[in-house]
């Protein structure tokens, strides 16, 4: 009886032991899931309709800094700045309050017409048509 109990509580610490160390991350290395990976070619070149070489300055290069933003100099202020707003607000404006009921949620709605007081048409040659692609 005593040479069983001892085979089993062998077996049962080896079962155990082999639970403990299952979930151990050094031993489960697997690195066919790193290269099953697809990745998306960055080189790829894109047709824009047009060269852009005729728009940019001969000498360009999209990798030189042309502005020094570091020999810009800004104004600090320790002053605070107080604009007194109340005096273009309602009596009771709250910024913070709730809206009690629906006609208190203002939203756009997608479907609405929106018209500016502004004509394109003076500012664009004539004939214009945006949707006519010169080549």
């Amino acid at each position: 009886m005593n040479n069983k109990s001892l085979k089993i509580s062998m077996l049962l610490g080896l079962i155990f032991a082999n639970g403990v160390f299952a979930a151990d991350p050094l031993t489960e290395k697997d690195e066919t899931v790193i290269h099953s990976i697809n990745y998306i070619d960055e080189d790829t070149d894109f047709d824009l309709g047009f060269d852009t070489a005729d728009y940019l300055p001969e000498d360009f290069d999209a990798n030189d800094i042309y502005v020094d933003l570091g020999s810009i100099s800004f104004i600090e202020s320790d002053s605070e700045v107080i604009v007194n707003t109340k005096k273009y607000l309602p009596k009771s404006f709250n910024a913070y309050a709730y809206p009690k009921n629906v006609e208190g949620f203002n939203y756009i709605d997608e479907n609405d017409e929106i018209s500016f007081d502004f004509d394109t048409k003076k500012h664009l040659p004539s004939g214009f048509n945006p949707y006519i692609r010169n080549n």
